[in-house]
């Protein structure tokens, strides 16, 4: 009969031990180093001499956008204002045209009142104060409420796309 240990005594295996312990004494020594690195207070940030952005000249076909904004042009000469003064009767109105150009809002003022059997008595032309300069309306009727002036707009002016209605007391 052939003798059996139930317990055998094993061989250490060396090479297996050092591909677990290597890697962990690695990990040490850098976590010890940059602790000691990090010991630091202070570090220094070089100066920035170079640009920091390029407007570049050719801008490869593309429009820039919104360069028609005031506040984007600071330095354009400043055109003198013209006199208007808000009809303090004035309570809601249907906005047929705005813009901060006079001229175009008189020429439009021309054209609503040659081509359309409108009358001239029933538009005003209004201005919005506002920090970026004035914005002047054309609008059309005087109408007690928003609602009555809503459905004035609806029922009887097809060539407005969307009624527009202003509270002309809160332009000011």
């Amino acid at each position: 009969m052939k003798k059996r240990r139930l317990f055998k005594k094993k061989s250490i295996n060396i090479i297996k031990y050092l591909y677990i312990f290597l890697p962990i004494l690695l990990l040490l020594a850098f976590l010890i180093l940059l602790f000691v690195n990090l010991q630091q207070q202070f570090f220094i940030v070089p100066k920035f001499i170079g640009s920091f952005y390029v407007i570049p000249d050719n801008k490869g076909g593309k429009e820039v956008m919104n360069l028609d904004k005031k506040s984007l042009h600071l330095n354009d000469e400043k055109i003198p204002d013209i006199e208007i003064i808000n009809d303090p009767l004035l309570e809601y109105s249907i906005q047929i045209f705005s813009s901060d150009d006079y001229s175009l809002i008189k020429d439009k003022f021309e054209f609503m009142t040659n081509q359309n059997t409108l009358n001239i008595s029933d538009f005003f032309i209004v201005v919005f104060n506002n920090d970026l300069g004035n914005e002047y309306m054309l609008l059309y009727k005087n109408f007690s409420t928003r609602s009555l002036a809503s459905d004035y707009c609806v029922k009887y002016l097809n060539f407005l796309q969307k009624c527009l209605i202003v509270n002309v007391q809160n332009l000011n």
